[in-house]
Formats: C-alpha cells, structure tokens, sequence
C-alpha cells in the first residue's frame, strides 16, 4: 500500500484512511475506499486495490482483478504498479506466463529506479530468460540496485564478482557485498560469508609457521 503525500487533499486523507484500515487488518474497508478513487482514475488508489485484490487480509484473493487495477496504474507510470505488473507476468499470476510482458514492464520500472525491478531484470539477463543471455548487463542492474541496499541485487553481483562473470573478477568487492547482504539477513549471502571465512582460516592455520 501506498500511503498520501504530506499536502493532504480529500483524496490523500482517503489514502491514509486506507493505509490505517489495512495497518488495523480491516481489508475490506481499504478495498472499498481505494475502489471509489481507482475508479476516479487515482493511479495510486488503483496500485493499492491491485495489492488489496492480491494478498490483503480480509479481501478475497482475486488475481485478475489484482492485474486490472496494477496495469491501470502502471500505464499511468506508476513504478511500483509497473514492477507488480512485471512480476505478475514473470510468475503468471492472474495473467498467462509472458516473459516480453514482464520484461516490458520490469524495465520501465527498472527505469525509474526501482530497485526491485532492477535485480529482477537483472535476473532474467543472467538466465536469458524472455531475451539473450547478457551477464554484463545483468551486472549493471545488479550494481544499481545494490547502490540503494537492495540485498537480493547485492548477493547476485557479490557472486559476480566472485567468479569474474560479467566483470572482472575481484574477491575483495565480493566479500564486502556479500557482507552487505548477510547484514540484512540475507541468507544465500551468510552462507557464502560463512564459507570465505572458514577458507580464510583454513589457509591461516596451513601457513607455514615462522620460528619465534
């Protein structure tokens, strides 16, 4: 859910009234008062009542109408909606399967920043998945994600880094995205910091030892 600007009209005191009803579980309520902006043409409003429709407790789950009000809101630039949107298509859910779609929209959120969109283009470059395989330029959304903490974009690029695919090998850079990673729980990244750190002291403890 998206909640109101500081300057509050009628429509972003709605807003908020939406965001406290799914903050206190009352779905249903922020259902109804989303629905009367969305229709309105509000491209937050719609963004929000495709999240109600999509997993918010106390609305009926309704995947088509989640994708309904997501595409409204996404061909109004909304980049949150846009990223749900490609994700909705990635996952095909509510819609058939359709990686030009999630791809399409992915990247016009990707566009805008959003970092989530990002690391998941950045994922479909680096399967080749819906387009060829490019891992230099999954590289590069990684990297603009993990700028802005994202910890799934950090992990993946750590791991590039790693290996030296997509850029130039660096163990040093790997080792600080992967700490960046772990230290917001991300667990594919613990383990890896894990397994440096125990290499690190197995090559300590075979050194030769110098005489005193």
């Amino acid at each position: 859910m998206q909640a109101a600007n500081e300057q509050l009209s009628p429509e972003d005191q709605a807003l908020n009234e939406a965001a406290a009803a799914v903050e206190a579980g009352n779905g249903a309520r922020a259902l109804e008062i989303c629905k009367a902006l969305a229709e309105q043409g509000n491209a937050t409003a719609q963004y929000n009542l495709g999240v109600l429709y999509e997993r918010a407790a106390g609305v009926t789950p309704d995947l088509r109408q989640a994708v309904r009000w997501y595409q409204l809101a996404a061909d109004q630039g909304n980049p949150m909606a846009q990223y749900n949107l490609g994700v909705m298509y990635d996952l095909g859910r509510g819609v058939p399967q359709d990686n030009e779609q999630a791809m399409l929209w992915l990247g016009r959120a990707a566009s805008s920043g959003n970092a989530s969109a990002q690391t998941n283009l950045g994922v479909m470059y680096d399967n080749g998945q819906g387009v060829e395989r490019n891992v230099e330029k999954a590289a590069q959304l990684f990297q603009l994600a993990a700028v802005q903490g994202n910890p799934v974009a950090q992990c993946n690029l750590a791991s590039m880094y790693f290996y030296g695919v997509g850029v130039e090998q660096n163990f040093e850079q790997a080792l600080t995205l992967y700490v960046q990673a772990a230290e917001q729980g991300n667990e594919a990244a613990i383990a890896k910091v894990a397994e440096i750190v125990a290499a690190i002291d197995a090559d300590a403890e075979q050194a030769p030892q110098v005489p005193a």
